[in-house]
């Protein structure tokens, strides 16, 4: 490698640095305080949202999950899918006061508390969205007369693209990143103590590229340099090591190589994020809420972690937070009437208990949980699973969503049907952007930010960037805008 290779690396190294530096409590107090007397002006002290993505990795079975109880409708069901068809006599009925297309349908029954939480009008359902770039018909699809997303029915392109509107060779800033960096931009943030952007799950594209960076923790939540420590050693082994490692940070903080110094830095800041961050967490009452027993449910386990970090909002100085958390072995191909049982279970348990204990904090209102993943399956079985299909549904649970309502076009379970492109892979009938645009109005955004965000709602006609699947207005949003005008 040349000297320019070098120094082009160089650059790209610190640039990044920088931009992952960003969110560091040291660095927001540097912002200036110009920011923090425009949210002092527009009222905006005691605001607080919170959204909670719920990836469910692998590509999760839609048609098993909601299921028509009407007997013509459920006999195109059972055909289409012999080997893996719910028995009707099993479904968990739902009573949606819209969206249903005039058909009767049901859950499947490890979903009890889901279907408790639909019917009191805690939850709501998103009915076949998914990956489009424009409107999409069969016909359309066929002759590939619209641009489609990147290498359909592939996990890490639709993944990708249903985080970032990306694919695994473009990658982009994904799109929870981009609303954490516009909200920081309207001064809101002023003064956090932690990213807005919070991953339990580990570095994912969602979060991914935003200036204002992630903050990272394990499901039961921060760790310290002292928890990395084997159990087996002893104190007298831990004091020495410990002291050794920040022996070795402050040289390296005095190092003549930038790349060092650099380094030193970020580790640092690493260091004290996790520190503020457990202090902050410990800080708060223990929640009452029950939730399944530690270790036996893996989702709820991460979610009481959210938890707790929500109510520690005001100890970590944040008005805004952005949780990701994933749950795997979404990918059934085989063996899928038990593992998708044992999947479902473990949301539905999950969901229900996080919520409880948002209610307990007094916030199921300022906080909205929705599911995602890489895509639907197929209609039809293969054997005893599903393979990789496109539309599939979304769940949003909080106290400020319009529940008991199907939202889109709930697709016909029948194989040939009008939106089936083969083996029952459903085209969406919406669009992931516009659920991701309607999150980020109601998490604060202005209509121009959602826009820029995700461009391609401009296919898709006016109206599009926002469904009413959340009870608050934007008058706060408009009141911001107004003064904005106004200066």
């Amino acid at each position: 490698m040349g000297s320019n290779d070098h120094s082009k690396s160089r650059r790209r190294f610190l640039a990044q640095s920088s931009q992952i530096a960003l969110g560091s409590a040291a660095a927001w107090a540097t912002l200036g305080q110009l920011q923090m007397v425009q949210a002092a002006e527009l009222g905006l002290g005691e605001d607080y949202r919170a959204l909670v993505c719920i990836y469910l990795f692998g590509g999760a079975d839609s048609f098993n999950m909601v299921v028509p109880r009407t007997p013509a409708a459920y006999a195109n069901y059972q055909a289409a899918r012999p080997a893996l068809s719910v028995p009707q006599a099993s479904l968990l009925p739902i009573t949606p006061v819209a969206g249903g297309g005039g058909v009767d349908w049901g859950l499947h029954p490890a979903l009890t508390e889901i279907q408790a939480l639909f019917e009191s009008g805690q939850a709501a359902l998103l009915a076949n969205v998914g990956p489009l770039v424009a409107p999409t018909t069969k016909a359309a699809y066929t002759a590939r007369s619209v641009p489609l997303p990147p290498e359909l029915f592939s996990h890490v392109d639709q993944q990708a693209y249903s985080m970032s509107m990306g694919s695994e060779t473009a990658a982009r800033a994904g799109w929870g990143g981009k609303i954490a960096d516009r909200m920081a931009a309207s001064g809101l943030l002023h003064g956090a103590g932690l990213p807005t952007s919070i991953s339990l799950s580990g570095t994912n594209m969602w979060q991914g590229g935003a200036a204002d960076g992630i903050y990272t923790m394990g499901s039961s939540g921060p760790t310290r340099i002292n928890d990395t420590l084997r159990p087996t050693q002893t104190w007298s082994r831990v004091v020495p090591r410990r002291d050794a490692f920040y022996k070795l940070l402050d040289a390296a903080k005095r190092d003549s190589s930038l790349f060092t110094r650099e380094h030193a830095r970020i580790s640092q800041r690493a260091l004290d994020f996790s520190e503020f961050a457990f202090n902050a967490l410990e800080s708060v009452p223990a929640l009452a809420t029950p939730f399944p027993v530690a270790g036996q449910n893996r989702l709820a386990d991460t979610l009481k972690t959210v938890a707790r970090t929500i109510a520690a909002r005001h100890a970590l100085r944040q008005k805004r937070q952005i949780f990701f958390v994933g749950l795997g072995g979404w990918d059934t191909h085989d063996n899928m009437l038990p593992d998708h049982e044992r999947l479902l279970r473990t949301l539905s348990q999950a969901v229900a208990a996080f919520h409880a204990a948002t209610v307990e904090l007094g916030v199921s209102d300022k906080v909205t949980s929705f599911t995602m993943t890489d895509f639907g399956r197929t209609l039809n079985n293969n054997g005893d699973g599903t393979d990789h299909g496109w539309g599939g549904h979304s769940w949003l649970v909080g106290g400020d969503v319009v529940g008991r309502q199907f939202y889109g076009q709930m697709p016909e379970l029948r194989l040939g049907s009008d939106l089936d492109v083969g083996r029952g892979r459903m085209i969406p009938t919406t669009a992931v952007e516009q659920l991701g645009s309607t999150l980020s109005r109601w998490f604060g955004l202005r209509q121009g930010d959602a826009m820029e965000i995700f461009p391609n709602l401009r296919n898709f006609g006016t109206g599009a960037d926002y469904l009413p699947m959340l009870a608050s207005s934007n008058a706060l949003l408009n009141e911001i805008d107004f003064r904005r005008r106004r200066r």
